[in-house]
């Protein structure tokens, strides 16, 4: 083979390298936004489900004692809070939407969507949370 033949097949072995590497970049954005677009920028859907519970239950666990200023740092929790404590004669229970970040940021404050999450207690009410994904 000459010189001329061997310039012909680096130049192509580049563009062919070339060529699949865009072709993988390609596929991943494509991958990484059908993701996206289907589950949400958030993630998946979730939900905070709070339920009243009794003194009774409240045995070896720990207790997260909430005041007004949590409430306020977390609408999503008094917004579930309040839900549960609206009608007297349903059972306390109370489900509502949330985004992925605002459940990291009860799960960092509260511990909500932990292993053995804590109880919360609010104005004397015991509570205990869920999170679950739709």
């Amino acid at each position: 083979m000459g010189p001329d033949i061997d310039r012909r097949l680096a130049v192509v072995g580049i563009f062919a390298f070339i060529g699949v590497v865009i072709l993988v970049a390609t596929v991943m954005l494509t991958y990484t936004a059908l993701v996206a677009l289907i589950t949400g920028i958030d993630g998946l859907p979730q939900e905070l489900t709070v339920e009243v519970v009794g003194e009774e239950d409240l045995q070896n666990t720990s207790v997260v004692h909430l005041t007004d200023r949590d409430l306020k740092q977390h609408p999503v929790l008094a917004s579930a809070i309040r839900e549960a404590n609206s009608n007297p004669n349903m059972p306390k229970y109370a489900s509502v939407p949330m985004t992925g970040v605002e459940c990291l940021v009860l799960t960092e404050s509260c511990g909500v969507y932990t292993k053995g999450a804590p109880y919360l207690e609010y104005d004397g009410v015991y509570y205990v949370t869920r999170v679950l994904l739709h």
